[in-house]
């Protein structure tokens, strides 16, 4: 039985979706983003795993200079709970707007990385952009670094320097999603795979899952 997503290879994973068999290419280059998955897939969770280690390993083996490899992985392991749930949160804004692609959201990343500096300078100065979807975007990742420091501000170490090694390191993954892919969107595509609950929360909530 050929897969019902691409009618070319033969399906051999049971989609609980579709309800059907489809290949193990269409289950991975489509899961979340093209297919409703349920929670309770098995391949749906697998893959998420997958996909998170994949994404570190590719990083740090681009990474020529050790020293720098070093301060990434370092900001990986240390902050990588921070790291995904600014992901998230790029996740939860996405949802519904195919018109949202890679280039704004590395505009966001740009504004708040400007933004924290001035701060660390001891100026504050919020950044702002002329593109409504960046301006949304920043506002919301904004809210969310600003929540996040003072809800752990009495406990663990949180500085503004912090917050640019998470963003510099958002921002090379971005780097390398454009340079590797030939998507205009193919950084967002890769974090909806890495956060399918956020997917899956949103669209529940009656948002239609973003296609590119």
């Amino acid at each position: 039985m050929k897969c019902i997503l691409c009618d070319t290879r033969k399906g051999k994973r049971h989609c609980p979706a579709k309800n059907t068999q489809i290949c193990a290419q269409c289950c991975g280059e489509k899961r979340v983003i093209e297919v409703n998955c349920p929670a309770s897939c098995v391949y749906l969770t697998s893959g998420q795993a997958y996909h998170t280690a994949k994404k570190t390993i590719a990083r740090l083996r681009n990474e020529d200079d050790p020293l720098k490899r070093k301060r990434l992985y370092e900001t990986l392991i240390k902050f990588g709970d921070l790291l995904s749930q600014l992901e998230a949160t790029v996740v939860s804004y996405s949802i519904g707007l195919r018109s949202l692609k890679d280039r704004h959201v590395l505009e966001a990343f740009g504004m708040l990385k400007d933004t924290y500096t001035t701060e660390k300078k001891g100026v504050i100065y919020e950044r702002s952009s002329a593109d409504p979807l960046v301006q949304s975007l920043f506002q919301a990742l904004r809210k969310f670094l600003e929540k996040t420091k003072s809800e752990i501000k009495k406990g663990t170490s949180f500085k503004v320097g912090d917050v640019l090694d998470c963003l510099e390191v958002l921002e090379g993954n971005i780097h390398h999603q454009i340079n590797t892919g030939s998507e205009v969107d193919a950084y967002l595509r890769f974090i909806k795979k890495n956060h399918p609950d956020v997917v899956l929360t949103e669209s529940s909530r009656g948002n239609l899952i973003s296609q590119g």
